[in-house]
């Protein structure tokens, strides 16, 4: 029986082109790695090289290993994912979200329910949340539309809506009814970085709208505290964070500027579905 260093060996030799070069990428010796190659033929009972003098080259047989091999390696590679995320998700609850702001709302209604487990998400597209829910990557995952998928539960989870914060001195303040994003062009604002789903709105929709990003969301709250800069909050930043202090919280009017999320589990997993 083969073992997966000698498999890994080989498939380097493919990779590498001689077996000088692959035992410099794997750092053993090329005496090392020859003798390892020889034991791997011998319990094979083939030649997978043809040797020459000065050059060793695969044959057809060694081809043919070599297809296995990394068929093999893969496989293994794929199982120890696999294995770990079980393991993790026994112990994890891991959320794929498209945007920040569910979360804030997801976190203390998981927290309450199930205080033995650790709770952690990340921002992912939307279109690759499904396939890594289904591969048990997260156990939850929160996008901007309903999943309609086999042995996949989905329910409406909570609604964002966009406000435009600003200073009682600026002269949006005075649009405290409502304001249109087309109302912001030519504005520069302060734009926190990671906004998921919403970078879209600000692609689409604010074209002539300059932005200062911020990559840390302590440092964003603390420049717009300071800052006579228009900013974005929405209903679940509010919940998650003081209210800005000093600044008038405005709603945005435009239909885009209110989303819809949606949260998913496996049927596996309905115990994680929020009520």
């Amino acid at each position: 029986m083969p073992e997966l260093n000698q498999l890994y060996q080989l498939v380097t030799i493919a990779d590498a082109g001689t077996i000088s070069k692959a035992a410099e990428w794997i750092h053993i010796s090329q005496p090392a790695l020859t003798r390892s190659i020889q034991k791997l033929e011998s319990e094979w009972e083939v030649a997978l090289f043809n040797r020459k003098k000065n050059k060793v080259v695969l044959n057809k047989t060694g081809e043919l290993a070599v297809q296995y091999a990394r068929r093999i390696l893969n496989d293994v590679e794929n199982m120890t994912k696999v294995i770990q995320a079980y393991e993790k998700s026994l112990r994890t609850i891991s959320i794929g979200s498209c945007a920040p702001g569910p979360t804030f709302r997801l976190y203390p209604l998981l927290a309450e329910r199930f205080p033995g487990m650790t709770i952690s998400s990340e921002m992912r597209e939307s279109d690759v949340l499904l396939p890594e829910l289904e591969k048990n990557t997260y156990q939850i995952i929160i996008t901007e539309y309903p999943v309609e998928a086999p042995d996949i539960l989905c329910r409406k989870f909570c609604t964002e809506d966009l406000f435009l914060t600003v200073p009682p001195a600026h002269p949006l303040a005075n649009k405290s009814d409502g304001i249109f994003l087309e109302d912001l062009a030519g504005e520069t604002m302060l734009l926190y970085h990671e906004i998921g789903v919403w970078q879209n709105l600000t692609k689409t929709k604010m074209s002539q709208t300059n932005f200062i990003l911020q990559d840390q969301d302590d440092a964003f709250h603390a420049l717009m505290q300071v800052s006579a800069l228009p900013a974005f909050v929405s209903n679940l930043t509010l919940e998650h964070t003081k209210r800005p202090q000093n600044r008038l919280v405005i709603p945005v009017l435009d239909p885009e500027a209110h989303i819809t999320f949606y949260c998913s589990v496996h049927k596996s997993n309905k115990s994680f579905l929020p009520e």
